[in-house]
């Protein structure tokens, strides 16, 4: 509401004294080039921070998909991520995927009964170092919950994989 008036007021002003008019459009102008170049610029800086990262860069020890007391909702932990990049790690996304198997792998003959391709990780750590995906009894603090939803029921072996799709960083 404030802008309206605003733009009201100049608008008044730039009728009643065109040199103000002039001066208040070189202004508007100045406005939003420095509101588009903002714009671009965090828009550029966020897909820098998407490539400072490679996938082979980060190390998953012991990833698990737990079952969560919501049905249909798992739930990623591991007890160790470690980054071996110069960069700190902020966060990744990942695609996770449900099979129906005959036996113990993953194979062509495996059915995928459920995916989620929106998996995302909140994780903080320093370049080298080492952090966890922590689930503390079904609530998870950074991240890694998993939503399977409709899959049938598992006539074979329950397996399950991941694929790391983004990674952020700074």
């Amino acid at each position: 509401m404030a802008w309206i008036i605003a733009i009201g007021i100049l608008i008044f002003l730039g009728l009643k004294f065109p040199a103000f008019g002039k001066f208040a459009i070189g202004i508007g102008i100045l406005i939003i080039l420095a509101i588009a170049y903002f714009i671009f610029s965090s828009q550029h800086e966020q897909e820098v921070r998407k490539t400072l990262i490679n996938k082979d860069q980060i190390e998953l020890t012991g990833l698990t998909l737990r079952t969560g007391s919501i049905s249909n909702y798992y739930y990623l932990s591991a007890p160790a991520i470690k980054n071996n990049s110069s960069h700190e790690l902020t966060g990744m996304t990942m695609v996770v995927k449900a099979y129906d198997c005959p036996g113990s792998s993953i194979t062509p003959e495996c059915s995928v009964i459920g995916e989620d391709n929106n998996v995302d990780i909140y994780v903080d750590v320093p370049a080298g170092q080492t952090r966890a995906i922590n689930n503390d009894g079904g609530y998870v603090t950074n991240g890694g919950s998993v939503s399977l939803n409709n899959m049938p029921r598992v006539n074979g072996q329950f397996l399950w994989s991941y694929d790391i799709s983004e990674i952020t960083a700074r």
